[in-house]
């Protein structure tokens, strides 16, 4: 039972480190293209920086078998990414009309929630099962997400 939550937490792992990775080169380019003055672009700059660290740590952890300690850096990992959100909603405001109407909810009240359950479910070493499941879902639903995105541009074009 724990070889499928390491093997679900690598895959996770995998995935986020991909995606961390793609944007570290916009660290060392002109930094003035990260949008935000002030504590929202630092807040930006921080979350591109620490997302390959925690993704890579995560990624190492699981795969020497610290399934706790990987649950609550892709936990910490979810909360940065809730986080990365924070300066847009801040200006913009919640965007609630369209396919944003279910998206938008989910990606800053639900997963940050799920992301902060998981970190203490690990510390307490409770559930490990449910912990994995919380601090996985938002990946495999960005995941999905952009999957759909895909599909569809591939039927109507873009």
């Amino acid at each position: 039972r724990l070889l499928g939550l390491y093997l679900l937490l690598i895959i996770v792992a995998v995935i986020e480190a991909f995606e961390g990775l793609s944007h570290v080169p916009m660290l060392f380019g002109d930094l003035s293209e990260i949008p935000g003055p002030g504590i929202a672009g630092a807040i930006i700059k921080a979350y591109v920086a620490s997302h390959p660290v925690l993704a890579l740590a995560a990624l190492a952890l699981a795969t020497v078998g610290r399934l706790r300690y990987a649950i609550m850096a892709l936990g910490a990992l979810v909360l940065m990414n809730w986080l990365n959100y924070m300066p847009s909603v801040v200006r913009h405001g919640l965007d609630l009309g369209g396919l944003s109407a279910l998206q938008t909810p989910i990606q800053i009240i639900a997963f940050p929630l799920m992301g902060a359950c998981a970190i203490v479910r690990a510390a307490r070493k409770e559930r490990l099962g449910l912990a994995t499941l919380m601090v996985s879902i938002p990946t495999l639903f960005d995941a999905l997400a952009v999957i759909g995105f895909g599909i569809s541009v591939f039927l109507y074009g873009f």
